[in-house]
Formats: structure tokens, sequence, C-alpha cells
């Protein structure tokens, strides 16, 4: 199997599994036994999955591919503390911290969305430049998508803050963090208006944009927009 074969068929197991645990979800929220707000993420996150294994079959081919031991780790870092989290349980599953919890990544789940239909056909799984992208979210921040995961992935913590989730967030956040920094060091490899991009555009907190401003110098090349894609 060639390697896009592997990532293929990964990414199609986690669609299966998210899109098996969408429907418990809704099914325990229709019953009565289980909230609507993590029915909404879980379904979110289906549609999220289904989106990168689409986006993994008709992507382009790297301009380079990344052969750096430290992109792999990285992703594990971003994909594995997903799978160590803990759901709200006993009496902290009715408090106020798992509606606010659940109402925060349930507003990153749907900034993802977004995130994901404005970078289409450049999404990737390790740092490598496909495309250029500054459209939509990506002219607010470098990176919407991550910004869309750590929300989502704080808002889990928020509604279940074990010792466990909490050292699942920082293995995670660090994943992410060296994600980016990789991330960016393709881009500007390939692309060398990528530095007037990234000098105008915050890397992953919005902030207020002159009215006019424009990502990318007067009659520039707009600036790449890549994301590595995680497993949750």
């Amino acid at each position: 199997m060639t390697a896009r074969g592997l990532v293929f068929a990964i990414f199609a197991l986690i669609a299966i599994a998210t899109a098996v645990s969408a429907v418990v979800a809704v099914a325990a929220a229709v019953g009565g036994t289980g909230s609507w707000g993590t029915a909404c993420y879980a379904s979110l996150k289906s549609v999220i999955a289904s989106a990168f294994l689409v986006l993994i079959a008709i992507r382009p081919d790297a301009r380079k591919r990344s052969r750096d031991p430290v992109a792999f780790i990285a992703c594990a870092l971003a994909i594995t503390p997903g799978f160590l989290l803990q759901p709200p349980s006993g009496a902290a599953a009715t408090g106020w911290n798992v509606i606010g919890g659940e109402a925060v990544t349930v507003a990153g789940g749907l900034w993802m969305v977004l995130s994901v239909v404005f970078l289409g056909r450049c999404f990737g799984v390790l740092p490598e430049a496909r495309g250029l992208v500054t459209r939509g979210p990506y002219r607010l921040v470098r990176h919407p998508l991550y910004l869309g995961e750590l929300t989502a992935f704080s808002g889990l913590v928020i509604a279940s803050p074990t010792v466990v989730n909490i050292l699942a967030a920082v293995l995670f956040a660090a994943g992410q963090a060296t994600r980016m920094r990789l991330e960016e060091r393709a881009l500007a490899a390939e692309f060398p208006e990528y530095h007037v991009y990234a000098s105008r555009t915050p890397r992953l907190i919005p902030r207020r944009r002159p009215i006019g401003a424009n990502p990318v110098a007067a009659g520039g090349t707009p600036a790449v927009g890549v994301h590595t894609a995680t497993g949750r």
C-alpha cells in the first residue's frame, strides 16, 4: 500500500468511528440520557472527519515531501490526546462547567468546519505546502483550523477538568504549536510572499485589521494556507 493509501485508510477508519459516535450521541440526547451539546459536537466532528477523508482523496501532491521526524512526532502528539480524554461523570456531569464547556466546544467545531471549507484541497496531514489560501478565516489568522481545534479541545477540558484531561491538553497544545512552526517554515521556503502575509496576519489570535487592509502586498500573490489534520 502506498503512503497516500495508508493515510486514506486511517482517515476512513476515523470517519467511520466518528460517524458511529455521532449516531450514539444523538440517540442518547433524544432518549434523554445525553446532552445535545455533546450530540452537536459529535455530529460536527463526524462532518469534519468525513471532509478530511474527501480532501485527502482529491488533494494535489505536496511541492516537497516532509520527512522530518519531528513532524511525525508532533502529529502523534496532536492525535493521541484526543483518545485519552475522559468524559464528565457523576454530579459534575450536570454542572455549569459542562454546559459552558460544551458551548465552547461546539463553537470551536463550527469554526473548524468554516476553516475546512476555505482550506479545501490545500489540506495536508504533514507540514507540506500545497496551495495558496488567504480567503475567509485565513484573512484573520494564519492557522484558523488550529484555532478551532484548540478551542474545541479546551471546551472538552472545561467540561471535564480531570488531571488526565489537563495533561492531554498540554500534550495537544505542544503538538499543535510544533506543527504550526514547521508548517510556517515549509510555507516560507516554498512561497517568498508568505513572509509578507505572516507579518500582517496574526498566527492564532485574531486582531482588528485596518479597513481595506490586504494580507499580502499590492500586486503580490496570496499567501499560503496549509493545515495538518488530527484524528479527533
